[in-house]
């Protein structure tokens, strides 16, 4: 037993490293924690491999020893056209030049985002696991030179949860799993500033904006499984709410002049509760069915707040101010269902499609989380080299509806008005291995 938790020891701190290194997400909420289970929507309910970890907990004591290690690629382009409008930031009477403009503008971030699991069996009744992954961040990149760069030239987070579990089985239908969420988030943020004006006041170009902020800190997750039978189970998880109080810090730098900084920065970023109710059924030994709603409290976000921000008073001092930005998130329900069938015993395939809601309104969506409603569809297999291996492979697309953006940025007093589109693709691997 030593051996086994000394070797998931050095298994996720060599995940945690590269983890910390390229974990950089495309999107809000991250679904990519598992390449199986995004396969076929089981969540909560499925119990197929050790990433029931992170899905459901309760869930391990279903597992033999394993290690799962997921890799999923996500690609996404988003188009924003629309009009924008920069107006000069110098103070009067100083004659400065603003900008208006109207066209397209793209953002092509790509990102791989990788996960470990560990499930390990005590016993028959008792079991341990955990999840080295990724689960939230936003990234979007549109250009120095684009229409919306006093909105946001570019936005990129680094994110990593480390979550272990305990589980216990009740009875032989009931089992239980619970654990802390250790939860790291970085941001960096960049947008350019209109200052453009006469020598001594104004610059030849743009100015830049700047701000950068991480933090550690915890929240918790609960899982309940059902078996009712050997062929039916419904799988009930929960995630607190982790608010990330950010310090960094933020600057502001004149163009060929001056530069500020404040140390002082911190933004608060509060991650909503999640309930996932998953339910899985077996129609014959080969043929399974599953699906899962998912209740996603984005209340909790109604507006950022950022403190320490460095804004210029003249070309040769600045200040620091508050910055509040609205939100106005709601809760929503998402939607999925899955089958995956048996073809013999090397090989078994998946197909999901999930339907996800925006918890954004048009009123203050924004180019840094330009969301809309989606349609995913995913198919996959799993190939078993022997019956301590087995591979999984993924494939997905994802339909968004078109969405208004209404984008004001507090700092710059720049606005971008007009709509987005995006269509994200992703492509997946995952090695599952029985130590």
């Amino acid at each position: 037993m030593k051996k086994a938790l000394k070797k998931a020891l050095r298994l996720s701190s060599i995940s945690l490293l590269v983890l910390s290194s390229y974990t950089h997400a495309s999107g809000f909420k991250m679904e990519f924690q598992s390449a199986s289970v995004l396969g076929d929507a089981g969540e909560a309910a499925v119990v197929e491999d050790a990433s029931t970890n992170w899905y459901n907990s309760a869930g391990l004591v279903y597992l033999p020893q394993q290690v799962v290690f997921s890799g999923i690629d996500v690609y996404q382009s988003t188009t924003f056209t629309g009009t924008t409008v920069a107006p000069s930031t110098l103070p009067p009477p100083v004659p400065g030049v603003g900008f208006s403009a109207a066209g397209s503008v793209s953002s092509h971030p790509n990102a791989f985002i990788p996960a470990f699991h560990y499930a390990y069996p005590f016993n028959p009744d008792w079991a341990v696991g955990i999840s080295v992954t990724p689960a939230w961040g936003m990234m979007e990149d549109y250009g120095e030179n684009s229409i919306t760069r006093y909105n946001l030239t570019r936005i990129y987070t680094r994110t990593l949860d480390v979550a272990p579990s305990v589980a216990v089985r009740l009875n032989d239908q009931w089992s239980f799993g619970i654990g802390p969420d250790f939860h790291y988030f970085s941001v960096q943020s960049k947008s350019h500033v209109r200052t453009e004006g006469p020598f001594p006041f104004g610059t030849e170009g743009d100015s830049i904006s700047r701000f950068t902020g991480n933090r550690w800190n915890y929240g918790a997750h609960a899982g309940l499984l059902f078996r009712l039978n050997d062929a039916t189970r419904i799988g009930l998880n929960y995630r607190t709410k982790i608010v990330m109080k950010l310090h960094g810090y933020s600057d502001f730098a004149f163009d060929g002049g001056q530069s500020f900084e404040s140390n002082s920065f911190q933004l608060t970023i509060p991650l909503p509760p999640v309930t996932t109710l998953s339910a899985y059924h077996d129609i014959t030994p080969r043929w399974a069915m599953m699906g899962t709603i998912a209740y996603d409290q984005w209340s909790v976000l109604r507006q950022y707040v950022a403190t320490g921000y460095i804004t210029p008073v003249s070309p040769t001092t600045a200040t620091t101010t508050t910055v509040v930005s609205t939100q106005d998130l709601y809760n929503t329900f998402d939607f999925s269902v899955g089958t995956h069938y048996v073809l013999n015993d090397k090989w078994m395939l998946r197909g999901s499609v999930k339907y996800e809601p925006t918890p954004t309104i048009s009123k203050y969506r924004a180019l840094n989380f330009p969301d809309g409603q989606k349609l995913g569809f995913q198919i996959g297999s799993r190939y078993h080299f022997n019956k301590k291996m087995a591979l999984d492979l993924l494939y997905g697309h994802v339909f968004t509806r078109m969405a208004h953006i209404n984008d004001v940025n507090p700092v710059t007093a720049a606005t971008a008005e007009g709509h987005v589109y995006t269509k994200i693709d992703l492509v997946g691997a995952q090695l599952v291995w029985n130590l």
